[in-house]
């Protein structure tokens, strides 16, 4: 009997701790769909969660596609 309770409590700690101890994508929601990150690489880490596909906007926060994956901070949208 000791032995449920110990393993009752300990599987919801480790349950906690994996979710506290995930790095949360760093992303900023500027509107309408579009959001920016400062880089290329949590971009694509965000998009990922949800499945979606993404795209490359220009650095004008404009609808217009970026060309290519652009350096630094990028502006994108996930579709």
């Amino acid at each position: 009997m000791r032995r449920f309770a110990a393993l009752s409590a300990l599987v919801p700690a480790l349950l906690i701790a994996g979710c506290v101890s995930r790095p949360a994508p760093r992303v900023t929601f500027l509107a309408d769909g579009v959001f920016k990150s400062p880089t290329a690489q949590d971009a694509e880490n965000y998009c990922r969660n949800f499945g979606a596909p993404m795209r490359f906007l220009s650095s004008t926060l404009s609808e217009v596609p970026a060309s290519g994956v652009p350096t630094g901070e990028v502006v994108y949208r996930c579709d």
